[in-house]
């Protein structure tokens, strides 16, 4: 009879925490895709600097996945095509006659054109970037946001959502490249007009 008893209280304690810790996970998924997405992005600017060589950041909005290009591999007309392509490591002028080449191997070696999903729940909400002065808005196809060896950048803001009705901006800044990363008012959010309420599992 005992044990019936603590099974029950188990029971009604479980379907009343339920919902919340369901909540919790599900803005949980949200700030780490953001933090992902942040993190690809610095990546991007260091390794322009770093290799002097733009490096992109291309965003599938329908496919909700993100990866690290670069100019060599990226075909500004259609930048899904840069998914699954590193590009090329190039060889270093031999040092001593009679050596060969080395090749020099970049650090975006292992993670050049791969696709990175977000997580469970969480989708792109819309994306807005400025390329050659001119800003566009979209909420399909792909788009990217690039880093030159100046660390310039494309002024880029993307808005991931999750199906709570949370979303978090995600900002570069054209001047300095810098990222940052913003959690967004309801205010903010009907300002925008982002539906938080589709489901995605």
């Amino acid at each position: 009879m005992e044990i019936m008893l603590v099974f029950a209280i188990i029971a009604v304690i479980s379907s009343i925490t339920m919902p919340a810790m369901k909540g919790f996970a599900s803005s949980r998924r949200l700030k780490t895709s953001a933090r992902a997405i942040v993190d690809t992005l610095a990546f991007a600017r260091d390794m322009a600097i770093t290799e002097r060589n733009t490096h992109l950041v291309v965003f599938d909005l329908t496919g909700n996945r993100f990866w690290l290009a670069s100019s060599e591999t990226l075909d500004i007309q259609n930048p899904l095509s840069s998914a699954g392509r590193a590009s090329t490591p190039t060889p270093a002028p031999a040092t001593t006659p009679g050596q060969g080449n080395q090749i020099l191997v970049s650090r975006t070696g292992g993670v050049m054109g791969i696709p990175r999903p977000l997580q469970k729940s969480v989708s792109f909400a819309s994306m807005i970037s400025n390329h050659n002065g001119t800003y566009q808005r979209i909420t399909t196809g792909a788009d990217y946001a690039y880093f030159t060896p100046t660390s310039k950048s494309s002024e880029t803001t993307i808005y991931l959502q999750n199906t709570n009705g949370n979303a978090i901006s995600i900002s570069v800044e054209g001047s300095t490249g810098r990222v940052s990363m913003q959690q967004m008012t309801p205010e903010q959010i009907e300002t925008l007009g982002i539906q938080g309420s589709l489901e995605y599992e």
